[in-house]
């Protein structure tokens, strides 16, 4: 496959200064335009910027504070960014240890690059990932990957279940009605009993046109919304 890599936006992800700047090197002489190579200093920058710009691809480290890239990419394939949940990933790693491969490959990364980069092996990776035909992206399938991480037991974990919504009013309202960012007062079940989403979620646009394009798979016909102050 030939990529015009001009054409094309870039996210590096990573909280050394000296990865960044080797990266971004490698991507500008690889045919990067400056301007098109986005950088953020951990997961939670990152999450932020795909919240607001579009990109082609991620490359990412995977231990970093308060956020890491497993945690960053969970987010992203949960459709919780307004990038397509399907973009894709790569991994940045001086020593991958098994238990992350693992969960990465559980979140359907697209690769990994051994740290320090190499120009090409990122030109590889990059070549390999844009090349791979991208997945159908389930986002209510990636709540039950767990990371490990404190943020995915405080988001995603048995915490948020216990959300007590006793008291605050709420209301069944039907599926064509919801908004994104709708505040669930009580677990979004499917119709063969799964768990989607916890209560004290919020539905994002990617969830809610899930729930709406595969009708008949989840069987999901209306939402119980807290009602919030406006």
């Amino acid at each position: 496959m030939t990529v015009n890599f001009a054409e094309l936006r870039v996210l590096v992800v990573d909280d050394q200064m000296l990865v960044r700047t080797l990266l971004g090197q490698a991507l500008r002489t690889m045919g990067f335009r400056p301007d098109s190579v986005l950088q953020a200093v951990d997961g939670s920058t990152a999450l932020r910027t795909l919240d607001v710009k579009t990109v082609d691809i991620v490359l990412c480290d995977i231990e970093m504070q308060p956020l890491n890239g497993l945690d960053l990419l969970k987010e992203l394939r949960c459709g919780k960014t307004m990038n397509p949940p399907n973009l894709p990933f790569v991994f940045l790693s001086g020593h991958a240890e098994r238990q992350n491969v693992l969960i990465a490959a559980q979140l359907h990364a697209d690769g990994f690059i051994v740290k320090p980069p190499k120009p090409a092996d990122v030109e590889k990776a990059i070549e390999t990932a844009l090349g791979r035909p991208r997945p159908e992206i389930d986002p209510f399938h990636y709540y039950s990957v767990a990371t490990g991480t404190e943020h995915d037991r405080r988001f995603y974990g048995e915490a948020i279940r216990a959300a007590a919504f006793d008291g605050q009013p709420w209301q069944a309202l039907p599926l064509a009605q919801i908004k994104p960012g709708a505040l669930l007062a009580h677990d979004l079940i499917s119709q063969s009993g799964h768990l989607l989403l916890p209560a004290g979620s919020r539905l994002t646009a990617t969830q809610l046109r899930a729930l709406r394009d595969f009708r008949e798979r989840y069987g999901v016909q209306s939402v119980d919304v807290a009602d919030e102050p406006q």
